[in-house]
């Protein structure tokens, strides 16, 4: 009997062990971003396509700043010399529509792998254009971009 529990304590402390690794190494390929507030896209997107931008220039032909009074109403400040941005941009819509990122996450040698959460609800009557930016530290410039 005493065999019995010792061996179901070592089995059990290896089963753990295997777990904790797995979630050990997901962290460490995550990467940390910043969700850039009080932004609006200029121009149309026919297609859902994800961008990166690497400067302040390119950045302004795409996105303008929208200011509003009280708490939170300024722009995020991006940094160009330290960070670039992601920009994930949905086609225009009359659908009620929440669209946020989740996480990103390196892959291979030089892919991160964007996730986000998007949930469409009831027809509205105007049209809005959905899209997220995040904004990412510099030194993963290079690499490529996937959902």
């Amino acid at each position: 009997m005493k065999k019995l529990f010792v061996s179901f304590v070592v089995a059990t402390m290896l089963l753990t062990s295997c777990s904790t690794d797995k979630f050990v190494s997901d962290s460490v390929n995550r990467v940390r971003f910043t969700e850039a507030r009080n932004y609006f896209h200029v121009g149309g997107e026919p297609a859902p396509v994800v961008k990166k931008i690497t400067s302040q220039t390119a950045f302004e032909k795409e996105f303008g700043e929208a200011t509003h009074m009280g708490k939170g109403g300024q722009p995020t400040k991006i940094d160009f010399s330290k960070n670039f941005v992601i920009a994930y941009i949905l086609p225009e819509t009359s659908l009620e529509t929440e669209f946020s990122p989740l996480s990103l996450t390196v892959k291979g040698r030089a892919h991160l792998v964007l996730k986000y959460r998007l949930k469409q609800g009831e027809q509205r009557s105007f049209t809005t254009q959905p899209f997220f930016l995040i904004v990412v530290d510099r030194k993963y410039a290079d690499y490529t971009v996937e959902k």
